[in-house]
């Protein structure tokens, strides 16, 4: 079909009509100029009618409507999910035909969820007499102890021993499941991997010792499990193994196969790790798995220099620590390539952050760095003109963080990394942010280690606008220990020391904050973690208040979907929502949460811990668990409960109605992250039914409760199946 244009439609005029036009200013051309819009509206329509007979080319509206044909049912939608309902009703009738199938549930399960999913039909693996003609040499009733490989899989998915039969349930609540209760006969196991693999590509080392044998993974200094970068299966036919799940890299892996998890010199994607020394890449030959651990000041099993030169002497790699050992002092500088394992994309990290990178606002200027122009970031930031700009880094590496980010009056300076790069800034002294009237500073895409920042007012006691962080991690204690615990535990990540400024905070990792009480902040998606010594204590410690501590508020604080682990003492809290709050008090007379202003404002569906001060709450926990109960006994009773037995339900609820999450070290993999036992008040107390708290955004509940929904529909008839939850 000929597009309709403007010229096109006008041209078809006689002559005489556009001679005429063109003399009078062309008030017909303007007339045929709205007309052909309009046109071309229509005509794209047209084209659309007939895309829309397609599941793959329809427009989102008739996604339901065709899969109303082939009897699709729809699910929960989640936000944010890869894999949606369009390709489920893309694949339905391929589906059905191998309904039943080991194969299907599978790509079920990854379709429904998008989470890596592994299929095990586990009267395969239950202990039986074998029929002599249909023997199944693979299926031993007894482990092989001659194999350390096999017996580290046990309680996996690729667990291949063979179990007695188990009567229980494989359906019963996933936070109770356990070893028993999946091998038996009708009892199909879904194994899911929650946690997703983060990628660090081609990133410097951290030495260890003054011997320049020994390197961390981490450019950070911390301990980290190598993680598997999924690979896709080759048919639909075949099931999920090791290689093909985001799952840890433990040392009898990567010793039984290390082609499998060392891409090397071969051709293909990134597999777990790769090893760089002067950007030659290390082949797997060249590699032998170690345990690494500590010995004394060295490391276990440490390669020896005195070894005779000649022999067999590869680079050793402990994958559970993050350890490299090499025979000799490399002659080059050592970088890596690997994968660690995280829950979201939140923090700095190489995943897309496109939506959050817009260009410079009206005349500010863009400088890359590094240009080979400007010695440093401190050079680059003070290269901007006073009409603002943004500096972005391109590069993946370790660089001096600037002394100090000056924005002037109506300006606006951004400091960030560019999509798919992880900028590390490192210091020891903090940044210092200041700006003059109605200016903004904005960071995006950084990791700060060993440098918080502090953001104070101009000459003139002058402060700026506002100050945004998206996407950054300020390690709460500043940076980590060898042991991955806080440097410096409690320490400042953030001190605001200027009034009436707009603080915004999205998908960020963050220490304490300290700010005065005229300072608005607003956070989504993001942790803040009080980070004392032993993350277990961290709940007790200070994470919000004013810049004298204790007895100082801070400003007013409008939480969104996030996680603060420590206690918090504001001026207001304007809105609190699907929110965890996590503290416990310094003294038992003492509120973990205190607000001054408790007229104004509202906590809603958020975990709020008991004996907390601040405005209404409406439907947030504990509190909301103690008045149901209070209400049931009313009921029981027909009248009201006597105050002692009031405080019995209170004191039989409140100890098991917490949070409790999988780490609370933020070297940890699972930081921040709930456990699949945490009470189901919290785990689907937000407002849509999904959890609270900074992973809110995953709607875990969402996807568990469509897998539940498929299973029904394709599951064979007699069989029992049930999600098995491998991180």
């Amino acid at each position: 079909m000929t597009r309709i244009t403007p010229e096109a439609l006008y041209g078809l005029m006689p002559a005489i009509y556009r001679i005429k036009d063109a003399n009078e200013g062309e008030p017909l051309h303007a007339l045929v100029s709205v007309l052909a819009r309009e046109g071309a509206v229509v005509e794209e329509n047209i084209e659309q009618l007939l895309d829309d007979l397609f599941i793959e080319t329809c427009a989102p509206w008739a996604v339901p409507y065709i899969g109303g044909i082939v009897g699709y049912k729809p699910l929960h939608s989640v936000e944010g999910l890869t894999a949606g309902s369009r390709a489920e009703v893309a694949n339905t009738i391929a589906y059905r035909r191998r309904k039943g199938t080991a194969a299907v549930l599978e790509q079920l399960a990854r379709d429904v969820t998008g989470w890596p999913a592994s299929v095990v039909e586990y009267f395969q693996r239950v202990a039986c007499c074998q029929h002599m003609n249909v023997t199944r040499p693979e299926v031993r009733t007894t482990a092989d102890l001659h194999n350390p490989l096999d017996l580290e899989k046990l309680g996996t998915a690729f667990d291949m021993v063979a179990r007695s039969a188990d009567v229980r349930s494989i359906t019963q609540s996933p936070g109770r499941q356990s070893i028993g209760g999946r091998h038996n006969l009708p009892n199909i196991g879904i194994h899911l991997w929650r946690l997703q693999a983060m990628r660090q590509t081609d990133v410097p080392t951290t030495p260890v010792g003054a011997d320049g044998r020994r390197y961390l993974f981490d450019p950070l200094g911390a301990p980290r499990q190598l993680t598997n970068r999924q690979e896709a299966e080759r048919e639909i036919t075949a099931l999920a193994g090791p290689v093909n799940v985001p799952g840890a890299v433990t040392r009898r892996m990567l010793n039984a196969r290390p082609s499998a998890w060392v891409r090397g010199t071969e051709p293909g994607g990134l597999k777990a790790f790769d090893i760089f020394i002067d950007g030659a890449a290390l082949s797997s030959d060249d590699i032998v798995a170690c345990d690494l651990s500590d010995d004394g000041a060295g490391w276990n099993h440490s390669p020896h220099a005195a070894d005779p030169v000649g022999s067999n002497r590869p680079v050793r790699v402990d994958p559970e620590l993050g350890r490299i050992a090499f025979p000799e002092p490399p002659d080059g500088e050592v970088r890596v390539s690997f994968h660690t394992a995280f829950p979201a994309p939140i923090g700095s990290g190489e995943y897309n952050r496109a939506n959050s990178l817009p260009p410079p606002d009206g005349a500010g200027t863009l400088i890359s760095y590094p240009n080979g122009t400007h010695a440093n970031l401190q050079a680059a930031l003070n290269a901007i003109g006073p009409e603002g700009g943004i500096v972005e880094i391109t590069e993946n590496d370790i660089y001096t963080a600037p002394a100090t980010i000056t924005a002037t009056e109506g300006a606006e300076i951004g400091l960030r990394a560019a999509d798919g790069v992880r900028a590390i800034l490192r210091g020891s002294a903090p940044i210092e942010i200041s700006g003059a009237e109605d200016s903004r500073v904005t960071l995006n895409g950084l990791v700060l280690d060993g440098c918080p920042l502090h953001v104070l007012p101009d000459g003139d006691d002058v402060s700026l606008a506002s100050v945004d962080l998206a996407h950054v991690t300020l390690i709460p204690g500043l940076s980590f220990t060898a042991a991955g615990r806080p440097a410096t535990p409690g320490a400042e990540s953030l001190r605001l020391e200027t009034t009436g400024v707009e603080l915004g905070i999205y998908r960020s990792i963050l220490g304490p904050i300290r700010m005065t009480d005229t300072t608005n902040l607003e956070m989504e998606d993001s942790i803040v973690d009080a980070a004392l010594d032993d993350p277990a204590d961290s709940a007790e410690g200070l994470a919000i208040a004013g810049l004298g501590g204790e007895d100082t508020a801070a400003g007013a604080l409008t939480i969104l979907t996030s996680t603060v682990i420590g206690r918090v003492f504001a001026r207001a809290l304007p809105l609190v929502s699907d929110a965890i709050l996590f503290a416990r008090p310094a003294s038992p007379d003492a509120a973990p949460i205190r607000v001054q202003r408790r007229q104004e404002g509202c906590l809603r569906f958020s975990y709020v811990p008991h004996g907390s001060i601040t405005p209404r709450r409406f439907r947030c926990q504990p509190q909301l668990a103690i008045d149901d109960a209070i209400a049931a006994r009313e009921a029981d009773l027909g009248g009201p409960v006597p105050q002692v037995e009031r405080e019995l339900i209170r004191a039989r609820i409140l100890p098991w109605l917490v949070p409790s999450f999988t780490a609370l070290s933020a070297s940890a993999p699972a930081y921040g992250q709930l456990r699949r036992s945490a009470p189901a008040q919290i785990r689907k107390g937000a407002s849509d039914e999904s959890e609270m708290g900074v992973y809110h955004m995953l709607y875990e509940p969402q996807r568990e409760t469509n897998l539940r929904i498929r299973l029904d529909e394709y599951l064979r008839f007699g069989l029992e199946a049930g999600p098995i939850f491998e991180t």
